[in-house]
């Protein structure tokens, strides 16, 4: 992975979601064949998508427009990488009929610019005219001052609410869509505050550190919170 900047959390996170075991709840909640997840902020490395598009049905990047030309460069380039390297490992062992071709991995990968102070999460995110709404809405060290709460627990609310106003079999809208919040820990008030914000509109869990991995623990710096709207129809 070549990006030119990277959040610390970044790598962590990409490597714990990609390396849960099958038969573990979480990986079974957040990853599968049928999943669609959208990405808020994912800044210009695409490394988390990258890491999950070959285990998920579409991987959707969104942050603001400028965003998108270096977004589409580091994917284009890990891309070029992959094919390199499993050309390569071809001549010396055969590929297992499991691995998703480079091509069919990045395939899966889109962006979509979507700012949260001036757009509204809607069902076209999703690039699809069957599925409509997403089962994982996932954001990663977005939140570093106040001016980007609201509208970022706003956005929140309206990409997971996709699935309670959408409910068609294609979605396999009968589980709420789970929204994964990872940050590093910086101001204690920053964080407080969005804690408190994010808990009005979201049932929030703190993911323990005996299920994280050691690089993503609290005591590294880093938190990871999971959360499922209040007024899921799921959950009543």
């Amino acid at each position: 992975m070549r990006p030119q900047v990277l959040w610390k959390i970044t790598p962590h996170l990409a490597n714990w979601l990609a390396s849960l075991a099958t038969d573990n709840p979480l990986r079974t909640a957040l990853i599968g064949p049928n999943t669609f997840i959208l990405e808020l902020g994912c800044g210009i490395s695409g490394l988390t998508a990258l890491a999950l598009g070959p285990k998920v049905a579409r991987y959707v990047l969104t942050d603001q427009p400028y965003v998108s030309r270096l977004v589409a460069q580091n994917l284009a380039e890990n891309l070029a990488a992959d094919a390199n390297t499993s050309a390569s490992g071809k001549k010396h062992k055969r590929k297992s009929s499991s691995s998703a071709a480079p091509d069919e991995a990045t395939s899966k990968i889109v962006f979509t610019p979507l700012d949260w102070e001036l757009d509204s999460p809607t069902a076209s995110l999703t690039g699809s005219s069957s599925v409509r709404s997403f089962g994982v809405v996932l954001a990663c060290d977005c939140i570093y001052n106040d001016a980007l709460i609201k509208p970022f627990v706003q956005t929140c609310v309206e990409a997971c609410t996709l699935r309670e106003v959408d409910d068609q079999p294609g979605d396999g809208a009968r589980e709420p869509c789970i929204c994964l919040v990872a940050q590093q820990l910086r101001s204690p008030d920053v964080f407080g505050s969005w804690l408190r914000e994010f808990g009005r509109s979201f049932r929030v869990w703190r993911v323990p550190d005996e299920l994280l991995s050691e690089e993503l623990k609290g005591v590294a710096g880093f938190v990871v919170h999971l959360g499922i709207l209040k007024n899921a129809a799921h959950l009543e």
